[in-house]
This record gives C-alpha cells, structure tokens and sequence, in this order.
C-alpha cells in the first residue's frame, strides 16, 4: 500500500451546497458541486487534518480541509508540467530548508538595488515555485510541493499560521515524505479517475434534480463536466 493517498469526499446531499449570489439571484455551477472535503495521507500524518485546538477555538466540527474540490484540483494539476522534471540532487535535498534560505535572501537583498536584486532572487527560486502552490483560500493554508529527483519524488507541506495559543491549526502543520515517483503518478491517475466517475454521478442527479428559484444552466454543466475531464486528464498526462 502505498504511503502517499489523496483522499475526498463530495457532499451527496445536493441541498447541503451553498449557491452563489444573493437571494432571488442564487444560481450553482460545476465548481460548486466540487463542494467537499479533502485530507491527503503522507506517510503516518495527514496533510489538511484541522487540530483540536483549531476547532476548539473556532467553534467548528470540520476534520478535513472543506472547501471546492476544484480549488485544489485547478491549483495542483498547474504544476504537473514541472513536476515532470527532474531537478538536481543539491535542489532536491534542500527543499526542507528552502523557505527560510528564501527569506534570507530576499532580506539580504540592498534597497539601492532591488528590482535589480529581485528578478536574480525570482531566476534562483523559480525551481521551487514552479513546483508548488499555497492554498490561499483557506486560513493558514498550507504551501504544497512536489519535487522529482530521478525515480523519487519528495511531497512537502508547511504552514507556519498558529492560533493566538502558539498552536497549529493542522495536527500536521510542516513535513515531507519520500516516494517512488511513478507511485506519485499512479496515485495522482487513481484519484483523479474517482474524482470523474464521483462527479459523473453528482452531475447527474444535478440535473435531474428541480433546483427552485436556484439557477442552474443544466446544458453547461453537463458540457463543462466533460470538458474539465478533459482539461484534467491532458494536465495528468504531462507527469
């Protein structure tokens, strides 16, 4: 079994998503019905698991990171096209220790010369950014990365947002975990394969479904769910 799963789950209660707009001008689209939760196994943590003390002080029950699957979904499949190159050995053992080398470097850079200064800074780090993504969306989101090395592949995650206590809001805030990198893609084309068929179905009772003074155009979404299948699917096919 492998140490790396993306795992989610879709709200199947079509009544339970939130519509867009105002009253008397509601309507729901494809990104909507994404809404639901997401929690990635990465060895023995769990990457988007909310602590006990992020619900304790929010005063909310929600385990996963909650939020539009498409969110993650647009966000992570952007950087398969650098995932797929290798990057060197030194680059690849000094991921852990990127973001704080980063900061350095941008406070180092002198104030007479930074535009200057800063396009080197962007040349030096664009190994790193290329390859991952923040998840601004969320509150203290964490910044998510892949990185290839030959035949391995190295998944990290950091986020440094803590509650006024001094504790994380994640029961996993920062790490990486070591992989094969064709497990990466295996896993990566199984979750996106029952991601498409979990969609194919809440498409299906959407448009079955009598949505009320909710607008839904029922020809576009059929339309954009196979064309999202497909914009996802070409992405994939870059790893």
């Amino acid at each position: 079994m492998s140490k790396f799963k993306i795992h989610f789950e879709l709200k199947s209660n079509l009544d339970e998503i939130a519509p867009f707009g105002e009253k008397e001008s509601y309507s729901l689209s494809w990104f909507g019905l994404t809404d639901g939760l997401l929690w990635i196994t990465a060895g023995d943590k769990t990457v988007y698991e909310y602590s006990e003390a992020a619900n304790h002080e929010w005063g909310g029950e929600t385990r996963y990171n909650d939020y539009y699957l498409s969110r993650f979904l647009e966000d992570f499949s952007e950087i398969f096209e650098s995932i797929a190159k290798p990057i060197s050995r030194n680059l690849y053992d000094s991921v852990e220790g990127f973001e704080e080398l980063s900061e350095k470097m941008l406070d180092e850079i002198p104030d007479d010369n930074f535009d200057e200064k800063l396009d080197e800074y962007l040349e030096k780090t664009e190994w790193f950014r290329s390859r991952s993504f923040d998840s601004g969306h969320l509150i203290g989101g964490p910044i998510i990365g892949c990185f290839r090395c030959g035949d391995l592949l190295k998944f990290y995650w950091n986020s440094g947002y803590t509650l006024e206590s001094s504790e994380s809001i994640w029961t996993a805030p920062r790490g990486s975990l070591e992989i094969p990198y064709n497990e990466f893609v295996s896993e990566v084309k199984r979750f996106l394969a029952e991601f498409h068929a979990k969609m194919d179905e809440q498409v299906k009772r959407a448009l079955e479904k009598d949505w009320g003074e909710i607008r839904v155009d029922k020809e576009y979404l059929a339309k954009e769910n196979v064309e999202r299948k497909i914009s996802f699917e070409q992405k994939t096919a870059k790893l």
